[in-house]
């Protein structure tokens, strides 16, 4: 300050000081002439004044000159000196001023947020970058309320417009809602309040826009995590120590502790005591290894009930890899437990009567021989059939049925051994696994058989069925196996040809497998397989029989079909046909007839000598239920392009045991289309008056059985009389087969019958031998 002051003192002191050398040079030299005028002057006022006293005066006026003009020079250099101060200041100044709005652009852009102000009487808007980018508009834009507005999400814009209106009307106002830029979703926090004067009265509108979409993503996924905290799941958070921290609601659902309880306690306290030391090591061990760790384990409840958990432990560690938290999720899975014991029960026993099914009773099979591998001691296997119990269901009901063999399986229950396993095979078959029997084969023999002939004796006592008595019958069929391992699907086939042989000697009895009886069983494997062959090496033909009046005329036919086998040659259907019904291969079969026979019917109607017949096909009750079974006569006669009235389909009486109001409904639907019905062995099986009524039939055919004794059998005779007169009361006509001799013909002409077939009028041909009478 001191050097300032000698400064600024001495510079204006010396210049003075030069100043006045300056002035009094001048004063001399260069202005004599005003000097002589000023003494002249002076001697003209006053002649006493002498020459010394004019240089005193020239001395007098230099000095005041040289101050004046040293004071005006100083003033000058103040002047610059703070001019040039002042332009110091002011870039000083504007520099801190750029400083503190780029710290605020700074800090705007770090936290996010942008400001604006607008005054009361114009709607523009001065807004920062910040605000700029937040809004998404470009720099230098015009900007009004409506601008921001409109950007604003649908779904907020009435919740903004009305906190701008609030805004407007002179009230501080605070809103969070959402803006769409290049159609991405922005959440936004503004501020809105009004700049007062000092008497109170607003003259700006300033306010602060915030970009939280970050904080509203964090937001929603603290809620998400939270919502997921308290999940369905038990989930406990603990230090590295493994003392819980935190624990949610499930978890005091699953264990029974409360929050309070829980925390501060080591995870130890849900031991159930079922796991040792190793299996925690291990679990340690893992955790170490990998950070993870997932499994069953079971634990104890707070109530000291033990039960089955899936849990999840993951480790949580800082970022120099040192564990700090373990979070755990817990899933109490006893009713998975339950849920898959009951799978496995299902998976292994029959849901009907609760026995073990064919794959547990194979399961235990093969572990059984594998241990008579090892021991001299021989086994049994007993495999038994209910008879007649098709009839069973058939006339007292599938749910009679299903009753009876829940109490046989009781029964046969009671009747064995401990130890001993018994399997419902499937529908009415029943297997019995005697384990442990004699050494001795003949001994071992001796214990089935008597094990045998109890389960015969129980199953004939009657049977309560829901207040019905019904008694029933079956057949055993039995196999011994021993030292030599055997194989179990081969055991299992040689007791069930022991069952059939016994069915087959009349039931209510048991017999031991022979070697024998396996033929049967290989016969039959082979007739299916060469049937199977044959139909896809299309091998069969139709024959036709000729059916006629009373003249003799040919009136039909019917189509019987025949095997023409490449190595047994032309093979009868009594052969084929039931093992076609029981593989299945009676549908393809079928439909193979219904097409060939309505083909044939195609070629008649071309031939005026012809055109008039009739064909009849004979239809299983298999293929008769199935589904499609009524569009597929639909479809092969509208191929064939036949009149359907021609086509008669020959139906047994076995259709009407089951579901009877289906077959008349389907039988109505085909009758609607012209086909005609033929009611097959009339007399031989189950005859139900009140169905035959309501059947679409157009005809009776009486069973060759009745037509072949009834001339030397009376009962055979009445028979035939009577299915005539029924016929004719119901309005239908009637047909009588495997009539041979004229003597048969002309009883049945006599009894009214007016239809015939059989080798009287010619053997089936694949050409039919028709007459014109």
């Amino acid at each position: 300050m001191h050097a300032y002051l000698r400064q600024f003192l001495t510079k204006p002191l010396l210049f003075a000081m030069g100043t006045f050398l300056l002035a009094m040079l001048t004063s001399f030299t260069l202005i004599p002439e005003m000097r002589n005028r000023s003494v002249d002057n002076i001697k003209l006022l006053d002649p006493s004044i002498t020459v010394r006293q004019d240089t005193l005066f020239n001395y007098v006026v230099g000095f005041i000159f040289s101050a004046m003009l040293a004071y005006l020079v100083r003033l000058l250099l103040e002047a610059r000196e703070q001019k040039r101060g002042l332009k110091k200041i002011i870039e000083k100044r504007t520099a801190q001023l750029a400083q503190r709005e780029a710290e605020l652009r700074r800090a705007q852009t770090i936290s996010k947020t942008g400001s604006w102000i607008s005054s009361l009487d114009n709607q523009d808007i001065r807004y920062t970058e910040e605000a700029c980018r937040i809004w998404g508009i470009n720099p230098d834009s015009k900007i009004t309320c409506a601008t921001i507005l409109q950007r604003v999400h649908p779904d907020d814009r009435t919740l903004a417009g009305n906190a701008w209106d609030r805004a407007m009307s002179g009230q501080d106002m605070e809103i969070e809602h959402r803006i769409l830029v290049d159609t991405q979703i922005r959440w936004l926090h503004i501020q809105i309040k009004l700049e007062r004067q000092a008497d109170g009265s607003a003259i700006n509108r300033y306010g602060t826009v915030q970009d939280i979409t970050e904080r509203k993503h964090v937001e929603e996924d603290l809620r998400i995590a939270a919502i997921a905290f308290e999940g369905q799941e038990g989930m406990v958070i603990t230090d590295e120590h493994r003392t819980i921290l935190r624990v949610n609601q499930a978890f005091t659902r699953i264990t029974g502790y409360t929050r309070e309880e829980a925390i501060g306690k080591q995870t130890s306290l849900l031991k159930s005591g079922m796991h040792g030391n190793s299996f925690y090591a291990e679990m340690t061990g893992h955790l170490e290894k990998s950070g993870y760790w997932q499994g069953e384990i079971w634990n104890r409840r707070k109530n000291g009930e033990v039960y089955p958990e899936w849990l999840t432990i993951t480790a949580v560690k800082s970022g120099n890899g040192k564990v700090v938290n373990y979070v755990a999720t817990m899933l109490d899975i006893t009713q998975r437990k339950t849920t898959e014991a009951k799978l496995e029960h299902l998976a292994y026993h029959d849901a009907l009567t609760g026995l073990a099914n064919r794959r547990l009773l194979l399961d235990r099979l093969q572990h059984t021989l594998l241990s008579k591998s090892r021991h001299n001691r021989f086994g049994a296997l007993l495999f038994l059939d209910l008879d007649n119990f098709k009839s069973i269901n058939d006339t007292i009901g599938h749910g009679k049925g299903d009753l009876l063999l829940q109490v046989v399986a009781k029964r046969l229950a009671h009747s064995i051994r401990q130890g001993d396993t018994l399997a419902r095979h499937g529908g009415d078959e029943f297997v019995l696994l005697l384990d442990d029997l004699s050494d001795n084969m003949r001994e071992a023999a001796i214990e089935a058989q008597m094990i045998a002939t109890k389960i015969l004796s129980d199953l004939h006592q009657p049977y309560d069925l829901e207040h019905l008595e019904y008694h029933s019958s079956a057949s055993i069929g039995i196999t011994l196996f021993g030292r030599h391992s055997d194989d179990a699907e081969e055991l299992l086939k040689q007791v069930e040809v022991a069952m059939y042989e016994a069915k087959a000697s009349g039931g209510n009895l048991f017999r031991f497998f022979d070697p024998d009886m396996l033929d049967i069983v290989n016969a039959r494997a082979a007739m299916e397989a060469d049937l199977r062959l044959g139909l896809a090496q299309q091998q069969f033909v139709l024959h036709y029989q000729a059916q006629v009046n009373a003249a003799g005329k040919t009136i039909g036919a019917e189509a019987l079909i025949r095997w023409q086998h490449p190595q047994r040659g032309l093979v009868s259907p009594a052969e084929f046909i039931p093992q076609a019904e029981e593989s299945g291969l009676i549908i393809p079969l079928g439909i193979w007839i219904l097409q060939t026979a309505c083909q044939k019917l195609a070629e008649w109607q071309q031939d005026p000598a012809t055109s008039a017949l009739t064909l009849a096909v004979n239809v299983s009750a298999r293929q008769f239920k199935q589904i499609d079974f009524v569009a597929q006569v639909q479809d092969i006669i509208r191929h064939a392009n036949i009149d359907a009235s021609k086509l008669k389909l020959e139906l047994t009486e076995s259709l009407l045991v089951d579901n009877a109001e289906e077959t008349i409904a389907r039988m109505n639907q085909l009758k609607m289309q012209g086909v005609g019905f033929s009611l097959d062995d009339f007399g031989t099986g189950y005859s139900s008056l009140s169905y035959l009524r309501r059947l679409p039939l157009d005809q009776l055919k009486i069973d060759q059985s009745f037509v072949r004794e009834m001339l030397n059998n009376t009962n055979d005779a009445v028979i035939t009389r009577t299915i005539i007169g029924l016929g004719q009361s119901l309005g239908l006509a009637v047909i009588a087969e495997g009539v041979e001799t004229s003597a048969q013909q002309k009883f049945l002409v006599q009894q009214g019958c007016q239809a015939f077939q059989g080798y009287l009028y010619g053997k089936p041909s694949p050409d039919l031998i028709y007459t014109k009478g």
